[in-house]
C-alpha cells in the first residue's frame, strides 16, 4: 500500500470513528434544537428521546407557551412528532403554522388569548382559549387517540 493511500485510509477510518462517537456523545449531553422564527414568533420544537424531553421540560419556564403532543398507547401515553400546530390570535390572525419536530413546542408569543389547533395525520384537536401572560407559563397539551401516528 502506498504512503498516500495509507494516509487516505487512516483519514477515512478516523472520520468513520468520529461519526460513530458523535451520536453517543449527543445522547449523553443533549442540546436544545435551534430556535426558529415565523414572522414575529420565536419557537423551539423537539424533545425526541428521554434526555431531550427532560431538557425541554427544564427549559419550559423560559418561554411563555409550552405545547405538548401525546398519543395514547393503551394505558400509557407516548410522545409523538410530526403534528402540525397552528396558533391563531384573538383577531383571527394565524401567528404560527408549523410542523412539530417532536413532542414539544416552546413558543414565545405576546400576551393575549389564542386558539391552538394540532393535527396529526387525519385527527385534529383544538384548544380554544389559551391565555398567554408575561409572567406565567401557559400550557396546552394535546392527547391524540391510539394509532393516530400510524
Amino acid at each position: 500500500m502506498s504512503g498516500k493511500l495509507k494516509v487516505v485510509s487512516a483519514a477515512m477510518a478516523a472520520a468513520s470513528l468520529a461519526t460513530l462517537t458523535v451520536p453517543a456523545w449527543a445522547a449523553v449531553n443533549p442540546q436544545m434544537p435551534p430556535e426558529q422564527r415565523q414572522g414575529s414568533v420565536e419557537y423551539i420544537t423537539g424533545g425526541i428521546g428521554r434526555a431531550q424531553a427532560q431538557l425541554f421540560e427544564r427549559q419550559m419556564r423560559r418561554h411563555r407557551l409550552a405545547i405538548e403532543l401525546l398519543e395514547h398507547a393503551g394505558r400509557a401515553e407516548e410522545f409523538t412528532a410530526d403534528a402540525t400546530v397552528r396558533i391563531v390570535d384573538a383577531k383571527g390572525r394565524t401567528v404560527l403554522d408549523a410542523q412539530a419536530g417532536g413532542p414539544f413546542m416552546l413558543v414565545d408569543l405576546p400576551p393575549g388569548r389564542y386558539s391552538i389547533v394540532a393535527t396529526l395525520k387525519h385527527k385534529t384537536l383544538k384548544k380554544s382559549a389559551v391565555v398567554v401572560t408575561r409572567d406565567k407559563l401557559a400550557r396546552a397539551t394535546f392527547e391524540f387517540p391510539p394509532r393516530t401516528d400510524g
